[in-house]
């Protein structure tokens, strides 16, 4: 998204009273599922949604912050806390399968998540549904959250060589994707189960 345009006044121009962040992020990945990411400006977007450019501004300050709002719209149902009785590392691999599920819905969702800024609600809301668990299951704040981030940048990363056409292909090309995903996710867990506090390992199978 370019530098933010301005009317006379200095100030960009409301526009459409009914536009509102929901409806932008959608037209948004509408626009990115049609066309790709490098498609996605200001001018598209606004005549995605029949408004003046500057109107979306009201709402957002930069691309970087619309990046980051359609990640959160695109990740928040997939986060879903555990029901009772469901060992951590279960949920854990139930929100991993989902995320990448959720990515891979969207076209280029892996460079998106790469460049966007998380959103206020990503901060504040998302990632503490994460960690949450882990630290109810005994781990330290800080480890929950480490386990969080290494979790993300893995799932990230995978998205991003499923998205390339080339790296795609070269993968598909040595192994089944949904199986080397599946074994890559197992060894993380278990790994992050090796490591975990011995409250968080009670109750759990070897």
């Amino acid at each position: 998204m370019r530098e933010k345009a301005t009317g006379a006044s200095g100030r960009p121009r409301k526009g459409d009273p009914q536009l509102n962040v929901e409806r932008i992020v959608q037209a948004a990945w509408a626009l990115v599922d049609r066309e790709g990411v490098d498609a996605l400006s200001t001018r598209t977007l606004a005549a995605e949604l029949n408004v003046k450019g500057p109107a979306l501004y009201w709402h957002m300050k930069s691309m970087q912050e619309l990046l980051g709002l359609m990640m959160e719209h695109a990740l928040r149902d997939s986060i879903v806390m555990p029901s009772a009785g469901l060992p951590w590392p279960q949920w854990l691999r139930e929100v991993t399968v989902a995320q990448r599920r959720v990515l891979l819905a969207h076209r280029d969702s892996g460079r998106i998540a790469s460049y966007s800024l998380p959103s206020e609600r990503t901060r504040t809301e998302i990632v503490p549904r994460i960690i949450e668990p882990l630290i109810r299951a005994g781990f330290r704040r800080e480890d929950a959250t480490a386990a969080d981030g290494a979790l993300a940048s893995f799932v990230l990363g995978w998205v991003i060589y499923e998205q390339g056409p080339e790296t795609r292909s070269f993968v598909a090309s040595l192994v089944d994707l949904d199986s080397s995903f599946e074994y890559g996710l197992s060894a993380f867990i278990q790994g992050l189960v090796s490591q975990a506090p011995a409250k968080a390992r009670e109750g759990l199978d070897e």
